[in-house]
C-alpha cells in the first residue's frame, strides 16, 4: 500500500451508559462527547453504493475499506469515522477490523476495516 499522499481520518468511539431496556447492560451512548483518535495515515477505497427507493422513503447504502498503516490502530467494531477535516460523511465500522500476519516471518502490513455509510 503507498502512503505517499494519506489521508487523514479521526475515529469516533461511544461512551457507555445503562441500557433502557436491560439497566444490567451497556450500550453505546452517542449523545455524550466521544472518545476520539487521530489516523494519520490511511486510505479509503469506496466500494459499491445502492440505493433502495420506496413509497415511504429513499436510502441509499454506501460500503467502503480504510486501509490504516499502523495494524494496531484501536479501531473496533460499532466505532465511525470521518474524514480530516470534516468533508459531512460519516462512516460505521460494520465488520471487524483486520490484521493480517505474515505466518512466517510475523510481519502485519496493514489493518483493512470494513465501513458502511447510510444516507436517507
Amino acid at each position: 500500500m503507498d502512503f505517499d499522499t494519506p489521508q487523514a481520518f479521526v475515529r469516533l468511539r461511544p461512551q457507555s451508559a445503562a441500557d433502557s431496556y436491560n439497566p444490567q447492560s451497556q450500550a453505546a451512548d452517542w449523545t455524550q462527547p466521544t472518545n476520539d483518535l487521530d489516523i494519520e495515515e490511511a486510505s479509503l477505497s469506496s466500494s459499491s453504493s445502492q440505493r433502495t427507493p420506496n413509497g415511504n422513503r429513499e436510502q441509499t447504502t454506501s460500503t467502503a475499506y480504510l486501509t490504516v498503516a499502523d495494524p494496531d490502530a484501536d479501531i473496533r467494531l460499532g466505532d465511525r469515522i470521518r474524514t480530516k477535516p470534516d468533508d459531512g460523511r460519516l462512516w460505521e465500522v460494520t465488520g471487524f477490523p483486520s490484521s493480517d500476519i505474515n505466518p512466517f516471518t510475523g510481519w502485519q502490513p496493514t489493518l483493512e476495516v470494513s465501513l458502511t455509510e447510510w444516507k436517507g
